[in-house]
């Protein structure tokens, strides 16, 4: 079958014009794509070692063993594929006491105010049993469905290498699966006094909106560059009819001097002065080889602009809401959460309470012995109240002052955690910013208005307790 040379030139631009604009599309997603993740395998790499730098490696040990034991004694391993079963349920039972030992609820508080701080979805500790190639999960920070203690999964081909080099850790790696979504993880080894590694900070971070955002991206210019490309088509086939076809028509050496003119040699090395229509030609196809690189690089410029611009924003928000000295909540941060608890007040019948407690005697503190020993004191106190509650957020709202919103667990054993807050300042020796007290109030929501009226009767609750303290004294 015979084309003319009209179908043919129009045939080739348009497949000239759309390998340009599919380069384009698929050479700039690919660019970004790589560049936002290597952003996030960095990001969880830099938090998994920061974990494994604050996480007392002993402790870690110590659970570690614990773990191991039952492990090794146990013949009926059941993975993490056959979740809910009955028989994972009673593997996984083995493992309950490893919960409500010290040293797991240490580390547990530690990991869940990372993960509060670094806004990641999981934090958790695993342990890799070689003979049986198992992770092993050891305490896993995440506040919905966490993985109990035991729970086992293989180590993936990727990480096989640590089962003879713990101390590789596991590079940043993403993955795609049903249940989770995209993620990024990256684990640090854990080291124990003597440089051994004892386990694994592994961290999880959610890439699922992102993804979402490259699609929408990738769509958005995908239409930019199909407008672009109409535009372009629709010039070069008028240019060729006017400026070709008609003159080849009358003319039969047009013809010839066109395919001597579309040599395969690069468009840029091309030097055509012919000042006919084949000139016409090469120009248009060279502008538009410009314009789309001129596209690709200012929305590369733009795109790195806005990640620069975000990171910058989110440094500065976790400024504003941590406290400098102590590392809990800040005032901002608590004033937020107060104006959310009101807004589901509004919406329905929430389930919280508030826990208040007043450093004694900082003013003779500061006044005796400095305000770094002052510092001491409110840092000592904060740690304790992390500990006893820590399944809920804390809040420094004043210099003396902390407030817990207490959530879940610690909403439900509220009197017993503030017995053990008591008895923990009780039994606390050494010099006077050392052993601290303070005092205690608590109040649950009853139906209040909003929750500034909680918070008012747990104050209130808290100065009595304050007026017995003294009265004691």
């Amino acid at each position: 079958m015979k084309f003319s040379l009209r179908t043919k030139t129009i045939f080739l631009i348009v497949i000239i014009a759309i390998i340009f604009s599919a380069t384009g599309i698929i050479v700039s997603s690919i660019f970004i794509n790589r560049i936002i993740d290597d952003i996030y395998r960095n990001k969880a790499d830099e938090i998994a070692h920061t974990v494994a730098v604050v996480i007392d490696g002993e402790q870690m040990a110590v659970l570690k063993d614990s773990l191991l034991k039952i492990y090794n004694n146990t013949e009926n391993r059941v993975t993490s594929e056959e979740w809910g079963s009955p028989e994972f349920n009673e593997y996984i039972a083995r493992f309950s006491g490893l919960e409500e030992t010290a040293e797991f609820q240490h580390i547990l508080g530690q990991l869940r105010s990372i993960q509060d701080v670094n806004d990641v979805d999981c934090i958790y500790l695993s342990v890799i049993d070689a003979p049986s190639e198992g992770f092993l999960y050891l305490i896993d920070a995440a506040l919905e469905d966490p993985c109990p203690p035991g729970c086992l999964d293989p180590v993936y081909e990727e990480n096989r290498e640590l089962l003879t080099n713990p101390e590789r850790g596991f590079p940043p790696y993403i993955t795609n699966t049903d249940p989770y979504g995209w993620l990024v993880t990256a684990g640090a080894p854990v080291y124990d006094s003597n440089h051994n590694v004892v386990g694994y900070a592994m961290v999880d971070i959610s890439m699922d909106a992102l993804r979402s955002q490259q699609r929408n991206f990738t769509i958005t210019l995908s239409i930019l560059l199909l407008i672009l490309t109409i535009i372009i088509c629709a010039g070069s086939i008028f240019a060729v009819s006017r400026f070709i076809i008609r003159p080849v028509n009358m003319l039969s050496n047009a013809a010839e001097h066109y395919t001597a003119g579309n040599e395969t040699r690069e468009i840029d090395t091309l030097r055509i002065k012919t000042g006919d229509e084949i000139q016409s030609l090469y120009n248009s196809i060279k502008q538009m080889i410009h314009d789309i690189n001129g596209y690709i690089d200012n929305l590369m410029k733009t795109s790195q602009e806005l990640t620069q611009t975000r990171i910058k924003a989110d440094q500065m928000d976790e400024l504003a809401h941590k406290d400098a000295l102590t590392g809990v909540g800040s005032k901002l941060a608590y004033d937020n959460q107060m104006k959310e608890l009101t807004d589901e007040i509004r919406q329905g019948n929430p389930v919280f309470g508030i826990v208040m407690i007043d450093l004694n005697n900082l003013k003779c503190l500061n006044d005796t012995y400095g305000h770094e020993k002052g510092n001491l004191a409110i840092i000592k106190i904060c740690s304790m109240v992390c500990e006893v509650f820590s399944h809920s957020p804390v809040y420094r709202i004043g210099g003396d002052e902390f407030v817990v919103i207490l959530k879940g667990r610690d909403y439900e054993n509220v009197q017993e955690l503030i017995q053990q807050f008591e008895q923990n300042m009780a039994q606390l020796e050494g010099r006077p910013w050392e052993k601290v007290s303070a005092a205690v109030g608590y109040a649950l929501y009853e139906g209040e208005d909003n929750a500034d009226e909680v918070f008012r009767k747990a104050d209130h609750m808290m100065y009595e307790n304050k007026k017995e303290m003294k009265g004691l004294n």
